[in-house]
C-alpha cells in the first residue's frame, strides 16, 4: 500500500477510528490535526516511499542509516517477497534470494541492535487453505527455511474468512518459534473491533 494509505492507518488507530471507512464531514479536523502532528512532528516514525521490486543492499542500508542516524529501535519489513524480487534476475532462485537476504538482515539486526519484524508470505497447503483457517506451521513459511532459522521468534496469524460472521472478525495468534523462552503453541484470540479499527484481545464477553 501506499505511504498515504499507511499514515491514514495509523492516524485513525490512534484516534480509534477506522479513517478509510469514516465520511469526511464527520470527523473532527482538530483532532485529526493532533493525531498527524503526534505521529509526524517527533521523528519517531519513518515511512519508506517505495513501490516495487527493490535491491536488498540499497535496503540494508536505508535501514542501518535509520538505525543509526535516526536512532530507530524497531523497523517493519512488510513484505520479504518484494526484497526477493529484487535479486531474481541475477541469482534466479527465490530460495537462494531468500537465504541471502535473511542472512544480510539478521547480521543488520546484530549490527544496529534494532527489532526487525518482518512480513512473509504462506506457501499454499494442500486441500484447506489458511483463508479458510488452516492450520500454520513453520514448514509453510515462504521459500527457504533460513527465514525460520535466522529469527528468533516466529508467529502466525490465521482466520477462518469463509466462517460465519463472527469467525470471519477473529484471529488466531500461535507463536511457531520462540527461541529463547521455547514456548510455543496457540495464545490469543484477537477480534477486530469495526468501530475503532484496534485488534483487541477476544474473550466471550468482550461486547
Amino acid at each position: 500500500e501506499s505511504v498515504q494509505r499507511t499514515l491514514m492507518g495509523l492516524v485513525g488507530i490512534d484516534m480509534n477510528i477506522p479513517l478509510h471507512l469514516a465520511a469526511k464531514e464527520t470527523l473532527n479536523q482538530e483532532e485529526l490535526k493532533t493525531s498527524f502532528d503526534k505521529l509526524t512532528s517527533s521523528r519517531s516514525l519513518f515511512l519508506y516511499n517505495h513501490f516495487g521490486s527493490i535491491e536488498p543492499e540499497t535496503l540494508i542500508n536505508q535501514i542501518r542509516e535509520l538505525a543509526t542516524v535516526d536512532k530507530v529501535d524497531v523497523v517493519i519489513l512488510d513484505h520479504l517477497s518484494i526484497v526477493v524480487s529484487g535479486v531474481l534476475d541475477k541469482i534466479g532462485d527465490e530460495r537462494k534470494g531468500l537465504d541471502l537476504i535473511t542472512t544480510k538482515l539478521r547480521s543488520l539486526a546484530e549490527e544496529t541492535n534494532i527489532a526487525l519484524i518482518v512480513v512473509s508470505h504462506l506457501s499454499r497447503p494442500q486441500g484447506k487453505g489458511h483463508e479458510e483457517g488452516a492450520d500454520v506451521s513453520l514448514r509453510d513459511i515462504r521459500g527457504s527455511h533460513g527465514l525460520v532459522q535466522t529469527s528468533d521468534v516466529c508467529l502466525s496469524l490465521t482466520r477462518n474468512q469463509s466462517g460465519d460472521a463472527a469467525e470471519r472478525s477473529q484471529l488466531q495468534l500461535k507463536i511457531l518459534k520462540s527461541r529463547h523462552t521455547g514456548m510455543t503453541g496457540e495464545v490469543d484470540k484477537l477480534l477486530y473491533d469495526q468501530n475503532t479499527g484496534r485488534l483487541i484481545v477476544y474473550s466471550d464477553n468482550v461486547f
